[in-house]
């Protein structure tokens, strides 16, 4: 005995010959020489079960809002009535010809912004901290009316201070990181300006920070926004404070921004005519976060979040070690407090080390309750019983704690028309009806989902792209049939669906906070079942029929390409979206021999896909030749049929069945049986079915009551033996009208085999109808049968060659000898129940007949050296004389072993080709 193997495509196959006596031989005749065969493919004995185009992937979009993003995210330059001005701060930029055009840009932000006019936008991308740049200096801005944006990569002002606005008016800076080099030097200084608007920029204050803030403005200046801006800091020890507003200064809104920790407070407005502190994340230190000092008037500060932060950050020990005070968190002075207004603000204290929340009016209230009871104020104030969970921001992207929770009093609290409130929040996001800089959308927690058809009838989830601030702890799926499963740290689970259908599968994802979310996805299985249709014609070429009405042989080397959906009976029409269909192809006149290559003309995407190395029917000058082919379709429902001759030919094409991905009709694999033998009076009368006669076959309740009642199709073999005169056998439903089909084509004397799927009867019976001038013995096998309790579901795969002992080193298949073949997923999965397959012998030197059936070994047993000898089956395949190429399809019972034998039953050596289209498969 010998066998091996081969491996192709990361995937272990095996054709494997076992050597022994010559068996006795039936079914056996004499016939003329062989003819044309399609062209070999790459060697390979792989029976395909992984590469079907059906199966698929199906994503939902995340179930939620993800992470905001960045203030410095890139945009586009927003342009004005003017001009767009471009400046690249970096070392590829040339310095000598720079003019401010796209292709030639300004080296420095300087030149941009001095040789911008009223309503141009000066775009400007690059870092200043390159290291082949020159450092730029301050930029001051004297030119009304324009805008500076921030595009492409972070954009870093690097200055003493960074960004001055001098006696200027109408001017908006935003998408920029902008920071001071110097420890006593503001990063933006506002001087004597009116109508400046920073938005959506980062600001850091280098080292210590400055006392006189990271924004400065002073008493000269009004109507300035500071708003969706972050605000970092080096250390908290240094009396930094984030924005300063001088004595004199008006209308000044602080809008929406995020400050991390500043000792020397957030907001310092002294004397101040109008100004809006809104909707701001501060988180505290030392001084007091919010300072309005002098004789203030118009002011108002609504929706803040102020928050204490971990005592690493200065508590009350190291705030009075460095003399930096120990504050309320808003502290209003006694003459500003008869003008100003506070409400709606939302306080965050830890268990120590806590803050009164108000110094009003020189008076230190520790308590909200003591302070809205004395002063008439902040009615709405609150203290949130939930800490907001970090965000980073910034420059150096500092954490602050400024992502509201679920439970969070702020959510859903704030006064959406108090001074200075903006629609939009810190990240851009609507809707924003929330205190504090961040809108609550639970947006750190999503949930995200993958289903992939891994089977006919199975799928694996993945929500592995769920995302959480929190660790997400457990993951549970909803299939959508009744059933779930899941549980802690389920990130991807396997489902088996009883039926076929569409189904939505669910995820849950919950993280250790026990928040959750869910998001759905729509997933169809990937198998077809199989719905009985006819037996129609819908491709005859000598009648015109399939082809528009053309009467015309497929010519050599062309392709017809045959519309099967909408083809069939008037009013029951074969329908879209199916993805296989069942032919009896025959090819009749042929001018000279060759084969026929069925294929799809499309894959399920609607890819248009090249033909295929693999046959269907072969033949040889003059013959009438069939053969069943269940073909895939694909998306445009057309099957290309080839003729790989250096002639023309006629052909016919008959319809007996069609799969879709809807549950009809799943298949049951039977282990090959002879049901009718005339010559025995097997399963009929003992005498030959007479010309123009017919014989029912009880289907029901035969092969031993294998066979249900209620079976909607069966597959068989049927083979012609000792005809009398040539003809055809056609085989249809009893107790309905003989179609104009058929199944087989024979002349007298010869033994023609070809497979069957047939629909039966309501009775439980089929018909056989002999379509000659002579009688004939009939011999029908049975392979196996569809029904609405069939638990195998088809997968159609692209047409692949699968064996060719003539090129992968088999060599010829001796007498009595068999060849098996298995994939490395048949042999593991029990749930692969059968192979369809197109076998053809060739380079045949004896005459006889090939049978195919599953193998009793393990291939454990193989690799061992343990194996049995199989017995091979009393039923017949293919049937062929010494010379001849003969094909049939065969749908082969992978048995409980996953290996399929092909016997060669006959007086001499052959070759065999064996192409594949597809399996079943019950799990």
């Amino acid at each position: 005995m010998h066998h091996h193997r081969l491996v192709m495509s990361g995937v272990a196959i095996a054709a494997g010959t076992i050597l022994g006596s010559p068996a006795a031989f039936a079914d056996t005749s004499h016939a003329a020489s062989g003819s044309a065969f399609a062209s070999p493919s790459t060697a390979s004995a792989a029976l395909a079960t992984a590469s079907s185009p059906e199966l698929k992937s199906f994503t939902s979009a995340s179930s939620g809002i993800l992470h905001h993003g960045s203030p410095l995210a890139a945009i586009s330059p927003r342009t004005g009535s003017g001009t767009t001005i471009y400046v690249l701060m970096a070392g590829s930029c040339d310095t000598e010809t720079g003019n401010g055009t796209q292709a030639n840009p300004y080296c420095s932000l300087q030149d941009g912004v001095s040789a911008a006019s009223a309503g141009d936008t000066v775009s400007v991308a690059g870092n200043s901290f390159d290291q082949n740049f020159s450092h730029p200096g301050s930029v001051t801005v004297k030119t009304l009316g324009i805008s500076i944006v921030g595009v492409g990569t972070r954009t870093v002002l690097f200055g003493q201070p960074a960004l001055i606005f001098d006696d200027v008016s109408n001017v908006t800076v935003s998408h920029l990181n902008i920071e001071t080099s110097s420890m006593s030097a503001s990063d933006v200084q506002v001087i004597g300006s009116t109508g400046i608007t920073l938005d959506s920029d980062a600001i850091d204050s280098q080292m210590y920070g400055v006392s006189a803030g990271s924004v400065s403005i002073d008493g000269a200046s009004s109507g300035i926004t500071v708003s969706r801006t972050a605000f970092t800091t080096g250390s908290w020890s240094g009396g930094a404070v984030g924005v300063v507003a001088a004595s004199g200064a008006s209308d000044v809104t602080i809008a929406s921004d995020i400050f991390a920790v500043f000792s020397g407070g957030t907001v310092k407005a002294t004397g101040v005519n109008g100004l809006n502190i809104t909707g701001n994340t501060m988180e505290r230190s030392c001084a007091a976060t919010i300072a309005v000092l002098g004789a203030s008037t118009g002011v108002y500060a609504e929706n803040n979040l102020i928050e204490d932060v971990p005592l690493t950050y200065g508590g009350f020990a190291d705030c009075t070690k460095f003399s930096l005070g120990w504050d309320a968190d808003m502290k209003i002075a006694p003459q500003s407090a008869a003008n100003t207004t506070t409400d709606y603000n939302d306080f965050y204290t830890q268990s120590s080390d806590t803050t009164a929340p108000y110094n009003w009016n020189g008076t230190v209230y520790p308590t909200l309750t003591a302070f809205q009871q004395a002063t008439a104020q902040g009615a709405h104030d609150l203290n949130d019983p939930v800490e907001p969970l970090p965000v980073p921001v910034g420059l150096f992207t500092v954490s602050v704690s400024a992502r509201l929770e679920v439970g969070a009093a702020a959510i859903g609290s704030a006064n959406t028309h108090a001074p200075g409130a903006l629609p939009t929040d810190f990240g851009g996001n609507s809707p924003y009806i929330d205190r504090g800089a961040l809108a609550f959308v639970n947006d750190h927690l999503t949930a995200a989902l993958t289903v992939t058809d891994t089977s006919a009838l199975s799928v694996r989830a993945d929500a592995s792209a769920s995302r959480g601030d929190q660790p997400i702890q457990q993951y549970s799926y909803d299939w959508g049939d009744g059933s779930s499963t899941g549980g802690f740290g389920a990130i991807t689970a396997a489902h088996s669906y009883a039926r076929l259908g569409t189904y939505t599968v669910t995820v849950t994802v919950m993280d250790q906070l026990e928040e959750y979310v869910s998001t759905s996805v729509s997933a169809t299985t990937a198998g077809s079942d199989y719905t009985a249709y006819g037996p129609v014609r819908i491709l005859d070429t000598r009648k015109g029929i399939g082809t528009g009405g053309t009467v015309a042989k497929v010519g050599a080397g062309s392709v017809l390409k045959l519309q099967v959906t909408g083809a069939g009976t008037q009013g029951d029409t074969i329908p879209s979206g199916i993805t296989a269909v069942v032919l009896n192809l025959t090819v009749t006149g042929p001018a000279s021999g060759g084969y026929l290559t069925a294929y799809p003309n499309e894959d399920p995407s609607g890819a248009v896909l090249s033909r295929p190395a693999s046959s269907n029917v072969n033949f040889r000058t003059g013959q009438t030749v069939p053969n069943l082919a269940i073909v895939p379709v694909g998306r445009d429902g057309i099957v290309d049929l080839y003729n790989g001759s250096a002639g023309g030919t006629d052909v016919v094409a008959d319809v007996t069945g069609y799969f879709t991905q809807s549950p009809a009709s799943g298949y049951t694999s039977l282990a090959p049986d002879r049901l009718v033998d005339t010559r025995k009076g097997t399963g009929a009368a003992k005498a030959q079915v007479p010309g123009n006669g017919s014989i029912a076959v009880k289907i029901a309740g035969a092969d031993g009551g294998l066979l249900p009642a209620g079976a909607s199709a069966v597959a068989l073999n049927v083979t012609a033996v000792n005809a009398r005169a040539g003809g055809y056998l056609t085989v249809y439903p009893d107790g309905g009208n003989r179609p104009t089909a058929s199944n087989l084509n024979f002349v007298a004397g010869r033994v023609i085999a070809n497979a069957v799927i047939v629909p039966v009867g309501s009775d439980g019976e089929i018909d056989v109808f002999n379509g000659s001038g002579g009688g004939t013995d009939v011999l029908v096998d049975v392979v196996g049968y569809y029904s609405s309790t069939g638990a195998s579901a088809y997968l159609p795969i692209a047409p692949v060659r699968v064996l060719d002992t003539r090129t992968t080193g088999a060599g010829p298949l001796p007498p009595g000898d068999y060849i098996f073949l298995y994939s490395q997923s048949s042999v593991n999965d029990p749930g692969i129940t059968s192979f369809v397959l197109n076998t053809t012998v060739t380079n045949t030197k004896g005459s006889g007949y090939e049978t195919v059936a599953p193998d009793p070994n393990t291939l454990n047993a193989y690799e061992s050296g343990t194996e049995v000898w199989p017995t091979p089956p009393t039923v017949s395949t293919l049937n062929w004389s010494q010379g001849q190429v003969v094909p049939n399809l065969v749908q082969a019972g992978a048995g409980q072993n996953g290996i399929i034998d092909v016997w060669n039953r006959s007086g001499g050596n052959i070759d065999l080709v064996v192409d594949q289209f597809g399996f079943y498969q019950a799990d």
